[in-house]
C-alpha cells in the first residue's frame, strides 16, 4: 500500500491502479477495505466517476469498522451524483442504507431546557477554508442579528486561511475538533448549549460532520449551502431548500426549510476585481467555457459539447480541472479524443481561472451534476450560461442559480434543447450580448435579503418550541 501511495503522489495513478489489482488478488479480508479505499483515491486521479463510486461502496461493504463503513458510504453518496444514471429511486434507497448504519447509534437525551436570551446557532464543517461553498454562506456567519443570535463555528480540521481568520473575528466562537471523538465533539456543543445546528458538510469529506449530528447534540438540526442533497440522515430534521430547487426532488428524508433564494453570492476582492476587468463579448471566434471539477464532464454531456462545436464552425471550447493533477489532464485529453473534439484548450488549476473569462463567451454547464460556484462565478462576471435541468436537486443547482438572476430561458430540460440553445447564441452575437446585458447579478449578491430570510425562517421551525 505504501507503494501506491507514492504511485499516486508521484502522479502516476495509472500504475498505481495496476498495483492495486495485484494488492486485491492477495490482500486478506481485513485489510481489503483499505484496498478499495485506495482505488478509489487512484479513480479520482483518473477522472473515472463510475470507479470512484465503486471503490468507496466496496470499501463500505468490507469494512469491518463502523465510523469508517459510514464515511466510506458517505464518499459513495457523494460520487452518485456525478452519475447519469442516478435517478430518484436509487439515491432514496442508498440514502436508507446510509441511515440503517445509524440504527443502533447511541443519542445525547432529549434537551428539555427552556430558550432564553439569543437563540444559540452552531454552524459545523470540514473547513472553514475558503471553498465553492464558502462564497454562498459567508454572510451568514457575518451579518446575523447579534441582539437575536448568538453564532459559533465549529471545524472538524484545525486548517486555516485568510477566510478562516475572517470568520473567526466575525463570529462569537470558533472552536476546532480536530483531537476529539465524534462523540465528543457532540458533548461539546451539547455543552454549549446550541439550540440550532447547522450542517455546512453533508456527505463531504466523508460525512464527518453528519456523524456528529447522529448523536443529536441540538435541538434542531439542519444541512444544506455546504452540501447539495438529502443526507438521508434521521438526525437532520431540514434541509434548506427553495421551492425551485426542491420542487421535484421526492428523495428527502428532511423537511424543506423553503428560502425565497437558496443562494446568495458574497464576492470577494478578487472577483469583484476580476469584474470590473471584464472585456466586451463576443469574440471573434466563438469561445465556450467549462470550468468544473472533470469528474463533472459525462459522455453525454461531452456528446453534447461535439455536437456544439460541430454546428459553429472556427469554435473552440475552454476546460479548466479544479484540481491541479496533471494525470486528469491526461485523461481528459484521451477522453476528447475518443469523441473527436479537437479544438480544446485543458487548464489546470485555479490560479489563473479568472482569466479565461475574458476568452469564453458561453459557459457550458455540465449535467447531470451541474456547477455551483462556477455557474453563480459566471453569471457574476457577465458570461451567460447553458444549463440543463433534472428533477433532483443536484441536478437542478445550476438552473436555480440562472433563475435567481433571471436568465430562466437559458434552462433547458432535454440535450437537444441544450444543444440548440448553444448554437442559436453563438449564431447570433446581438442575442449574446442581451442575454449578458439581462443578467441580474445584483439578485445573485443580495445577501442582505438570504440573512434575514434565512434567520427569521429557522425561528419558525416546530424543533424550537418543543
Amino acid at each position: 500500500m505504501k507503494t501506491v501511495l507514492e504511485l499516486l503522489n508521484a502522479g502516476k495513478p495509472r500504475a498505481a491502479l495496476a498495483r492495486l489489482k495485484k494488492l486485491l488478488a492477495e490482500t486478506d479480508d481485513d485489510s481489503e477495505w483499505r484496498i478499495h479505499e485506495l482505488f478509489g483515491a487512484t479513480f479520482h486521479d483518473l477522472c473515472n466517476a463510475e470507479g470512484v463510486a465503486q471503490s468507496y461502496f466496496n470499501a463500505a461493504m468490507t469494512d469491518k469498522f463502523l465510523r469508517s463503513q459510514r464515511g466510506h458510504f458517505s464518499n459513495y453518496l457523494f460520487a452518485l451524483h456525478y452519475l447519469p444514471q442516478l435517478d430518484a429511486e436509487t439515491l432514496a434507497n442508498e440514502l436508507a442504507v446510509y441511515n440503517s448504519l445509524y440504527v443502533n447509534a447511541d443519542t445525547l437525551p432529549k434537551i428539555t431546557r427552556p430558550i432564553t436570551g439569543k437563540i444559540s446557532v452552531a454552524f459545523i464543517a470540514p473547513t472553514f477554508c475558503y471553498s465553492s461553498a464558502a462564497g454562498f454562506f459567508e454572510s451568514l456567519l457575518t451579518d446575523y442579528n447579534r441582539e437575536k443570535f448568538k453564532v459559533t463555528t465549529w471545524s472538524i480540521s484545525d486548517e486555516e486561511d485568510a477566510f478562516t481568520e475572517k470568520i473567526r473575528r466575525s463570529v462569537d466562537g470558533y472552536f476546532t475538533l480536530d483531537k476529539v471523538s465524534f462523540a465528543d465533539a457532540a458533548q461539546m456543543i451539547r455543552d454549549a448549549a446550541v439550540d440550532i445546528l447547522i450542517d455546512l458538510g453533508g456527505h463531504t469529506e466523508g460525512g464527518t460532520t453528519l456523524q456528529i449530528a447522529a448523536y443529536k447534540p441540538a435541538r434542531l438540526q439542519i444541512s444544506g449551502i455546504g452540501y447539495f442533497d438529502s443526507t438521508g440522515l434521521d438526525a437532520i430534521d431540514y434541509f434548506i431548500g427553495d421551492e425551485f430547487l426542491t420542487a421535484e426532488d421526492t428523495t428527502f428524508t428532511e423537511k424543506v426549510l423553503s428560502l425565497k433564494n437558496v443562494f446568495a453570492l458574497r464576492p470577494n476582492e478578487k472577483m469583484i476585481a476580476e469584474r470590473v476587468a471584464r472585456k466586451k463579448i463576443p469574440h471573434e471566434n466563438f469561445t465556450f467555457g467549462c470550468l468544473n471539477n472533470f469528474m463533472k464532464l459525462s459522455n453525454d454531456y461531452l456528446d453534447a459539447v461535439k455536437n456544439i462545436l460541430t454546428a459553429v464552425p472556427n469554435s473552440k471550447i475552454i476546460f479548466r480541472d479544479t484540481t491541479p493533477l496533471e494525470s486528469r489532464r491526461r485523461e481528459l485529453i484521451e477522453r476528447l479524443n475518443i469523441f473527436g473534439i479537437d479544438c480544446a484548450e485543458v487548464r489546470l488549476g485555479e490560479d489563473d481561472f479568472y482569466g479565461d473569462y475574458d476568452e469564453i463567451d458561453l459557459i457550458l454547464d455540465t449535467f447531470p451534476y451541474t456547477g455551483g460556484m462556477m455557474t453563480a462565478l459566471a453569471l457574476y462576471m457577465g458570461v451567460p450560461v447553458v444549463n440543463m435541468c433534472g428533477n433532483l436537486a443536484a441536478t437542478r443547482t445550476g438552473a436555480d442559480i440562472l433563475r435567481i438572476t433571471e436568465i430562466s430561458e437559458m434552462i433547458c430540460t432535454n440535450v437537444d434543447d441544450y444543444v440548440a440553445t448553444a448554437v442559436d447564441i453563438a449564431r447570433d452575437g446581438t442575442r449574446l450580448k442581451t442575454l449578458a446585458a439581462k443578467i441580474s447579478a445584483d439578485k445573485l449578491t443580495d445577501t442582505k435579503s438570504f440573512v434575514e430570510d434565512f434567520y427569521g425562517k429557522i425561528l419558525t421551525c416546530e424543533e424550537l418550541r418543543s
